[in-house]
């Protein structure tokens, strides 16, 4: 069973024993809206007591005949294909160079960007990289500042290694790949399969791109998923390495299971929380789900105990704003019942903007060089990080202020919440930038990010129209704070650092994307600035959409991922993280909703 005692589950089944174990698509105990990477986790780990009847509602279907979802090294081929969203972005902003750390009007040339998400049994684990890396400890550490009691590494921990099933690598991969791995870091037993691809690049790359790396300060991580990400590692991903296959969330917490009689997936896309007519105290209690089926007919589906929303941090919000908990200003105009005043709904939105460099080289790479190098502050501005670090701590006022006026959250909340992030920056040194250094053939390549941007943004519906509910207003507000736009353009001159370092160096002959022309060695900031606001991507690692944090800093769940002012609806999906993890969010996510759903059944025989 994973992460429960047999004590809670006798306890629990005891409880649930005298109802019927037939899950009726009309009413079930539990009602989960969504899924993907999260919601399948909840969904596996409530039904495993027989009496307890839990429903699914999910638009996506069964994708483990799709080629390009189970073969890992094809992932990048679903994107922009049916089972991704594809969501777009309102314009961006025009770019702007990086001023005294002060705040601007953001970057992106007018630009409409594209989200991509999941859209399967599964979610987004069936689309996307498959990267295993869970985060810098005293960034989740942080989430207990914020409010969450009892949300801090040392707990998650135990649902970081509880959740995982992880495979060394072959001593072959160690001595030619590079792989590493310390045992008291991972587990054995869990639902998710973590290991080093078969197709892991054996020809010879890694050495030198590590040995570069070296030369420039960033040593070796014998393991990424320590607590500890700095430097330079091989990563290892969420795939079944005996069989070569991607191991999403269906795999490891569905399909095995799919035949239990108290458990039903619903095909069909939930649009709003049904509540009942009276109140508990001045708490509202959900009596049920709305959702769309699959021939485009409205059906409800009722709940007896709790409504769990995991639909991701671009759609859970707007689930929440048609149900009637958001701003009221919003709910307003949209012309829906305020049930739950609660302004951060749909705000906080946070991404991490991606760009690359590429090159040629002498080098012919065939296997799959999964490298990252994880740099802080520190690294970024040397010298001047700690007159960067008293610029911008006094800045922080100004940009609280102006993200007030983008959206609907109070300015000394926002500015209370910058701080932590600002302490985990220049106080306490997490990593805030990642390059991925990667090859293909005789092309050379490197991606980085801003790991913790300050800009912040947010996701609303655009109107009670069903359809709507598939194009939302997402605005990520990308460089809206100019010191993301330093920080952007430090980390990309680090990753072109790499290239003109020895012995990388001696690989490379030429500069392809975005060319010599366009940023040339020693380019100045405002060719840096023009050439990231007209080039970025989305990360497509969006969070804080309906943030866990108290309520008076503009948090929309509580410690125990309940929706403030209800009785019994909650979220379990990647808007609750309150800030940017060093990492990438499926570690994270499949912890989150391990610990959840030991929550949820400890409460049952509380």
């Amino acid at each position: 069973m994973g992460i429960f005692s047999t004590p809670v589950l006798l306890a629990v089944t005891a409880l649930f024993l005298p109802s019927t174990a037939t899950a009726s698509v009309g009413e079930c105990d539990f009602v989960i809206v969504g899924g993907g990477t999260s919601g399948l986790v909840l969904a596996n780990r409530l039904s495993a007591i027989p009496g307890v009847t839990v429903g699914v509602i999910e638009p996506g279907g069964d994708v483990r005949g799709n080629p390009n979802v189970t073969k890992p090294t094809s992932w990048l081929k679903n994107m922009g294909t049916g089972i991704d969203w594809q969501y777009t972005t309102s314009p961006q902003s025009a770019p702007a160079p990086p001023q005294q750390n002060g705040s601007g009007s953001g970057a992106g040339g007018g630009r409409v960007l594209t989200y991509h998400a999941g859209k399967a049994v599964g979610g987004t684990s069936t689309i996307n990289g498959m990267t295993y890396i869970r985060a810098d400890r005293a960034e989740i550490d942080a989430w207990e500042t914020l409010g969450n009691v009892g949300w801090n590494w040392s707990t998650l921990d135990r649902y970081y290694v509880k959740s995982e099933n992880f495979t060394p690598p072959t001593l072959q991969q160690q001595s030619a790949g590079g792989a590493s791995y310390d045992p008291a870091y991972h587990g054995v037993g869990g639902n998710v399969k973590v290991g080093f691809l078969p197709e892991l690049d054996l020809s010879g790359f890694e050495k030198p791109a590590e040995t570069t790396w070296a030369t420039m300060g960033y040593g070796k991580i014998q393991d990424v998923n320590g607590g500890s990400v700095r430097g330079f590692d091989v990563w290892p991903m969420t795939v079944d390495v005996g069989e070569d296959t991607r191991w999403d969330a269906g795999r490891g917490y569905y399909w095995s299971v799919a035949a239990r009689p108290n458990l039903s997936l619903i095909k069909g896309t939930a649009t709003r929380v049904l509540w009942l007519n009276g109140s508990c105290g001045e708490e509202v209690v959900a009596s049920g789900v709305e959702y769309l089926d699959a021939e485009g007919n409205i059906q409800v589906l009722g709940v007896k105990r709790e409504v769990m929303l995991s639909a991701g941090s671009l759609r859970t919000p707007l689930i929440l704003e048609a149900s009637g908990v958001g701003n009221p200003r919003a709910l307003r105009a949209l012309g829906v019942e305020v049930k739950v005043d609660l302004p951060g709904v749909g705000e906080n939105l946070q991404d991490q903007p991606n760009l690359d460099l590429i090159y040629s080289g002498t080098v012919n790479v065939t296997g799959y060089p999964p490298y990252a190098t994880f740099a802080t502050a520190q690294d970024l501005f040397g010298s001047n990080a700690s007159s960067i670090a008293a610029v911008t701590c006094m800045s922080i006022p100004q940009w609280a202020k102006q993200i007030e006026q983008n959206g609907g959250l109070n300015a000394s909340a926002v500015e209370k919440v910058l701080r932590v992030q600002h302490d985990l920056i220049f106080g306490q040194n997490v990593t805030v930038a990642e390059m991925l250094t990667t090859a293909s053939g005789s092309y050379l390549v490197s991606a980085f990010w801003a790991l913790l941007p300050f800009s912040r943004g947010g996701v609303h519906l655009r109107s009670t129209a069903t359809r709507d509910m598939n194009d939302p207003i997402i605005d990520p507000g990308f460089f809206t704070v100019d010191f993301d736009m330093e920080t952007q353009t430090a980390i990309g001159r680090l990753a072109q650092q790499f290239w003109e370092t020895e012995p990388v160096r001696d690989l490379v002959t030429g500069s392809i994307s975005p060319g010599d022309a366009v940023l040339p060695q020693n380019a100045t900031d405002e060719q840096w600035a023009s050439y990231i606001g007209s080039s970025f991507t989305p990360n497509y690692h969006p969070i804080g959409t309906a943030a866990m944090m108290s309520r008076d800093l503009g948090g929309v769940v509580g410690p125990e991922l309940r929706v403030y002012g209800t009785r019994n609806v909650r979220v379990v999906d990647a808007s609750v993280i309150p800030l940017q993890v060093s990492g990438h969010l499926t570690a994270t996510l499949y912890a989150i909703a391990e610990r959840a759903s030991e929550m949820i059944l400890d409460s049952l025989v509380s």
